[in-house]
């Protein structure tokens, strides 16, 4: 691959942004990874609920950063797998152990080395969605194999032998997955340092490093809340403290996100792509194509699951290796970098998986949720109805709006205010608006509401920043290397 110097220019200086200060850098994707945790948590659960704190903060960077459209797009795509695939951790049982004065110390070892994996994974992918217009397909895809190698590596190593374990070994002992999620990594980080520049991978190991750092800070001194409120929770008026450690979680490391776009603002070079990439399909094709997907991801994977855990208990060679092989094919490893593929051959869909499929999501929690809504476990056609019609309505205004002028705009208020509709809907239909008689109007503002006024006061604020984020045509010069040194 070419290097930078193959273009026979020292380096080049791309100021394509308005020069927003380091705190509106800092703070825009920290409050936007703030609201999008929170919300993951309170609405979509799981790998595939991270989706949503990993598109807004990618939609955000690449606002920021005023990324061309043509590969905004697929680079979405990109920071959204890379942040939702930590979601593929177990950690409930790590954060219990906060709650024991006993065991403070291991649950904070837990959750610092969890968050760390987490912030890890996503920073790389995030630096490799920012370059991947410089690195050929083919070197991606080889890429994405040998962090499945890696991933199944970790598994059997450390994560599946328990050599070291941050959840419960007794009580419903969880399957763990941070070591192969790390083995992962570091093998595709190995490959990248082969196959890239030296400028491009300082980009590249940049973002992964600050990523690192603020994943363990974020999940680690967050997680300390669980600890203050199981020994000081009835001295305060707010009550629901693991949402404050998501809330704190999302906030650190997104700020460390966008310390890292800041710094490496001048040095990230989407323009020089060798052929233009067509993020507008026909409509009909757009919206079939969501709805398959939607359908191979949802449900394919659910009934091979269910045939997994069938066959859990059953001995063998043979048996045993398939089973690996199925639960690296129903992993967010596989399903994420299948999608990643998908959107650089087909990027008409990018804009669809980063936004409705995570929208997709919230909808399917919500609908089977049985202490919600118990009558539609028993209705199919109108459980599935339901997400099928609510998903494409999303679809629909997606691919109107990005046939539009302020696309990256219209997509983040496109993802915050559909996934605000969910979650304001599971407040009301769960009681949250429903207060006790004796509750004075500050513990029903602070203690009652609290989830919901976060959600609000956020969303708000995050609508807001991205109104005010004027773009300034794109203005690319070239200057020596010797003006400025790549930042490490």
């Amino acid at each position: 691959m070419k290097g930078l110097q193959d273009l026979n220019i020292s380096y080049q200086k791309v100021s394509a942004t308005k020069n927003h200060s380091l705190l509106f850098f800092i703070l825009f994707p920290a409050i936007t990874m703030l609201l999008g945790w929170g919300l993951r948590g309170f609405i979509g659960g799981g790998t595939y609920g991270a989706m949503i704190p990993g598109a807004m903060v990618m939609i955000v960077i690449c606002l920021l950063l005023d990324i061309p459209l043509k590969t905004t797009a697929v680079a979405i795509v990109f920071g959204t797998i890379g942040i939702a695939m930590g979601g593929e951790m177990t950690y409930g049982q790590t954060l219990g152990f906060l709650r024991n004065s006993d065991t403070v110390w291991w649950g904070l070892a837990g959750t610092s080395l969890k968050g760390g994996v987490w912030g890890l994974t996503g920073g790389l992918f995030i630096g490799l969605g920012l370059l991947y217009p410089r690195i050929k397909t083919k070197t991606l895809l080889t890429g994405f194999l040998i962090f499945l190698i890696g991933f199944v590596i970790g598994l059997k190593l450390i994560n599946d032998p328990k050599i070291l374990y941050f959840s419960d070994p007794i009580n419903h002992p969880r399957q763990e997955s941070w070591a192969g999620i790390i083995f992962g990594a570091i093998g595709l980080l190995i490959f990248m340092k082969i196959k890239t520049s030296g400028e491009e991978f300082k980009i590249i190991s940049g973002f992964t490093l600050w990523g690192l750092l603020g994943g363990t800070l974020g999940f680690g001194l967050g997680s300390l809340w669980i600890a203050v409120g199981a020994q000081y929770g009835a001295q305060f008026l707010i009550i629901d403290w693991w949402k404050i450690m998501e809330f704190s979680f999302g906030f650190i490391l997104g700020g460390f996100l966008g310390f890292a776009a800041w710094r490496y603002r001048r040095f990230i070079l989407p323009y020089y792509q060798k052929k233009p990439v067509k993020v507008n399909g026909i409509l009909a094709l757009e919206l079939i194509s969501i709805l398959i997907i939607g359908l191979f991801v949802y449900a394919t994977m659910s009934v091979v699951e269910i045939y997994l855990d069938a066959i859990s208990n059953s001995k063998g060679l043979l048996i045993e290796s398939l089973a690996t092989i199925g639960r690296v094919f129903v992993s967010y490893m596989f399903i994420g970098l299948l999608l990643i593929t998908i959107s650089l051959y087909w990027p008409f869909l990018a804009f669809q998986i980063a936004v409705t499929l995570t929208f997709c999501n919230c909808v399917i929690d919500l609908v089977d949720d049985k202490n919600l809504l118990p009558a539609l476990q028993s209705l199919p056609l109108f459980y599935f109805g339901i997400i099928v019609v609510a998903s494409l309505i999303v679809a629909a205004i997606v691919a109107i709006f990005q046939r539009r002028g302020f696309v990256l705009k219209s997509m983040l208020l496109i993802l915050v205010w559909s996934t605000m509709a969910v979650a304001i809907t599971r407040l009301f239909m769960s009681g949250a608006f429903n207060f006790k008689e004796d509750h004075s109007l500050t513990q029903i503002i602070i203690g009652d509401l609290f989830v919901f006024n976060v959600f609000i006061i956020s969303a708000i604020i995050v609508s807001a920043m991205a109104i005010k984020n004027k773009i300034l045509k794109a203005r690319v010069h070239v200057e020596p290397l010797v003006t400025e040194t790549m930042p490490i």
